[in-house]
C-alpha cells in the first residue's frame, strides 16, 4: 500500500515581525536559530521568549554529541513550543526537542516511535533546499559510527511551517547554490522512488521545473554568483518545500545514501555532498538499464532539449550554477571508495530501498571510483 499526506500547515508570511505577532510568542516559547540569521532582522532581546543559538553548541552539520547538549539545555524550563528559524541543522535539531525533557538522542533513536510529543514545533526555513520543514526526518552524524543516519518518527513533524523569503535574502550564494541543488535532487529522487504516487509526483515535477527554470533565469540574466531576491527567491523557497513534501512521502534514494559518508567524513555541506555523487549515480542507473524515460521527458521539456540528452544537459546547467569537483579533490581514493561503499550498504538501507534499480556494494564502489 502507498500513502500520501501533508502533515504541517504551510503558511506564507511577508516578514519576521508579522510572524512573531501572529504567533503571540511568550515565556513558554523557545527559539532555536543562528545569530547571523536573526540579528539582521530584529533584536532577539526585544522578544518575550528565550533564544538558543545553535552555534553555541554546534559548528557545521548536526552531530549526536551536540544534540544531547541541546536536549539537556531545554530541560531548564517547561517550554510548550519550539520555534526553529534556520537551515537544515537548526531544523533537524529542533525536531528532537519536541519529546520533552530528560531525553537523549540515543533514547529517541531507540524508542522515538513510541515516545509522545510534548511540545509543538513551528519551523521557518531560511535556505532553499532542506525541505526538512515538511518531513519528520532529522539526519545526524553519529560520531562513533563515523556515518550519518536519519531518524524519522511521527512526533517529529512540525505543526506549522512559515515561508518568509525575506529571511533567506542574505543567504550566501554558495549556500543558495548547494541547497537548491539539494532540493532538485530531492525532487528527482522522490520522483523515481518505488514509493512515489501520482500525488507525490505532482510535487516532485513542480519542484524540478521551478528550480530548473530559476537556474535558467539566473544564467540568462548573467547573475551567477548572486543570490536571487524577491519573488525569484520566493519561488526557490516554495520549490524546496514542494520537494520536501515529495520526498517526505516517497523518500530519497542512493544519491543521498552515497552522500552521507562523504559529508560525515569531510564535513562538506549536505547539498554539496549530493552534488558530488549525483551524476555518477545516474550514470550507473543508465549503465544498468534503468528506465528513466519519463524523467528524461520532464527534464527535456523544461530545459528544453531532446530527451536522450536531458540528464547530460541538466548536469551542464547545474555546473554553470556551481562548478563541481572530483572526489579525489576532496581527499577520496580507491581505499575510501571501498570503505564508503561498505558503509552505505550497512547503514543506509532506509535510502537504498528507494532506488529505481537495485545497487550492490560493487555498484556503489564503482560509482565512487569513476568520480575520483
Amino acid at each position: 500500500m502507498k500513502t500520501f499526506s501533508i502533515q504541517p500547515t504551510i503558511n506564507l508570511t511577508n516578514s519576521l515581525s508579522t510572524f512573531f505577532k501572529e504567533l503571540a510568542v511568550g515565556k513558554t516559547d523557545v527559539l532555536l536559530t543562528n545569530k547571523y540569521i536573526i540579528t539582521p532582522h530584529l533584536n532577539p532581546a526585544d522578544l518575550p521568549l528565550d533564544v538558543i543559538y545553535l552555534e553555541d553548541y554546534l559548528q557545521g552539520e548536526p552531530t549526536d554529541a551536540a544534540a544531547d547538549k541541546l536536549l539537556t539545555k531545554v530541560t531548564e524550563k517547561n517550554y510548550q513550543r519550539i520555534i526553529a528559524i534556520g537551515g537544515g541543522s537548526v531544523i533537524d535539531n529542533a525536531k528532537l526537542l519536541v519529546y520533552g525533557s530528560g531525553k537523549t538522542i540515543a533514547e529517541i533513536a531507540a524508542t522515538g516511535q513510541q515516545l509522545p510529543k510534548k511540545r509543538q514545533l513551528i519551523i521557518v526555513p531560511t535556505t532553499t533546499g532542506t525541505g526538512s520543514e515538511v518531513t519528520n526526518v532529522a539526519v545526524f552524524n553519529f560520531l562513533e559510527k563515523g556515518t550519518k543516519a536519519g531518524l524519522a518518527y511521527p512526533a517529529m513533524f512540525a505543526d506549522q511551517v512559515y515561508l518568509i523569503a525575506d529571511l533567506a535574502k542574505t543567504m550566501p550564494y554558495k549556500v543558495f547554490a548547494t541547497s537548491s541543488i539539494d532540493a532538485l535532487v530531492h525532487a528527482i529522487e522522490s520522483y523515481l522512488s518505488p514509493k512515489a504516487t501520482s500525488f507525490s509526483k505532482i510535487f516532485s515535477v513542480a519542484a524540478m521545473k521551478t528550480i530548473i527554470q530559476g537556474y535558467l533565469q539566473i544564467i540568462l540574466a548573467d547573475q551567477v554568483g548572486q543570490t536571487p531576491q524577491g519573488q525569484h527567491l520566493q519561488k526557490f523557497l516554495e520549490a524546496s518545500t514542494m520537494a520536501g513534501v515529495a520526498f517526505g512521502n516517497a523518500g530519497c534514494g542512493p544519491v543521498h545514501a552515497l552522500a552521507y559518508p562523504i559529508g560525515a567524513t569531510y564535513h562538506i555541506a549536505h547539498g554539496q555532498s549530493n552534488y558530488l555523487v549525483f551524476n555518477g549515480t545516474f550514470n550507473k542507473y543508465q549503465e544498468l538499464g534503468t528506465d528513466l524515460s519519463q524523467l528524461n521527458h520532464i527534464l527535456a521539456e523544461v530545459l528544453p532539449v531532446e530527451p536522450t540528452s536531458a540528464l547530460t544537459e541538466l548536469n551542464k546547467l547545474i555546473n554553470h550554477i556551481l562548478p563541481n569537483q572530483s572526489l579525489s579533490e576532496i581527499g577520496m581514493d580507491q581505499k575510501t571508495c571501498q570503505e564508503f561503499a561498505a558503509s552505505v550498504i550497512a547503514n543506509q538501507q532506509r535510502l537504498m530501498v528507494n532506488s529505481p534499480i537495485k545497487l550492490t556494494e560493487t555498484d556503489v564502489a564503482d560509482i565512487y571510483q569513476k568520480l575520483l
